[in-house]
């Protein structure tokens, strides 16, 4: 079935849509990472790992993952952390499954990922039309992790937020949208899907039935390098409209609740 207008539902990306991070961030993340693992995984003797041997445990079981056609956001922080232990043949100085929870925060409090400015006055206009907004994610980090974070620092009422790493898959995979779809309980062509990547956020959500925005208010805070320069291009496609500023959604009967029932949680503004 097409998607169909208006939408009942909004779906966003995180990364350079919801939060952006700048150049350097992801090296910070990997040594956060390390200091993590250095906390939870011992020697039989009950002794510290050198960063260095944990740094190599990381690399050889990522590159094991990735011969087995694994892509490394698929994979539970939980399910790492064990493969890590394996091959150190380390002890857990924690139950996997706190173990688990610590890599997969580890990092945002201390290098925090910065929010979108647009996205307050947005999630709060929505709230209004009793529209929901869940997020879409490639990441190796949780739901709850990223609820844990993003709480106290926005008033984004995120029904619900899917991570390639619990679902398995990862955009432009449908598996992934058509997850979100069945956490809504709404068919997809009743959801919009607005990010910053065409091939992941447009053609994976056109891909599974929903309807597709690119929004390229945060192309600016992409670190050098990041994509490769073909991204930047603008595909010639009228179906798909194409947004600087996330206030652009609450235009043309885009995104209107069909129930006025939807249950839309509502949060209290940041102090």
């Amino acid at each position: 079935m097409a998607p169909q207008r208006p939408f009942r539902a909004l779906s966003l990306d995180f990364w350079f849509t919801t939060l952006y991070y700048k150049s350097g961030s992801d090296n910070l993340w990997k040594e956060d990472r390390i200091r993590v693992l250095g906390q939870v995984l011992k020697t039989s003797a009950w002794e510290d790992f050198p960063a260095e041997r944990i740094e190599e445990a990381m690399e050889a079981v990522h590159s094991e993952f990735r011969r087995r056609d694994r892509e490394l956001n698929t994979i539970d922080p939980e399910t790492l952390v064990t493969a890590y232990a394996e091959h150190l043949d380390a002890r857990l100085a924690v139950p996997v499954a706190g173990a688990g929870v610590a890599l997969s925060s580890a990092g945002l409090d201390e290098h925090p990922p910065q929010v979108n400015s647009e996205l307050n006055a947005l999630a709060r206009a929505l709230s209004v039309r009793n529209v929901p907004i869940i997020a879409i994610t490639n990441t190796a980090r949780r739901e709850a992790s990223w609820k844990q974070f993003l709480d106290p620092r926005t008033t984004a009422p995120f029904l619900h937020i899917v991570t390639s790493c619990e679902v398995g898959r990862a955009k432009p995979a449908p598996e992934i949208f058509r997850d979100a779809a069945r956490r809504l309980g709404l068919p997809p062509h009743e959801i919009l899907h607005v990010g910053d990547r065409w091939e992941l956020d447009v053609e994976g959500a056109q891909e599974a039935g929903y309807g597709a925005v690119l929004y390229r208010g945060l192309w600016s805070h992409y670190p050098e390098g990041l994509y490769p320069e073909t991204d930047y291009g603008l595909h010639d496609d009228p179906e798909v409209q194409i947004i600087d500023h996330l206030d652009e959604l609450l235009e043309g009967n885009l995104l209107e609740s069909a129930s006025p029932s939807f249950p839309v949680p509502s949060h209290r503004p940041p102090d």
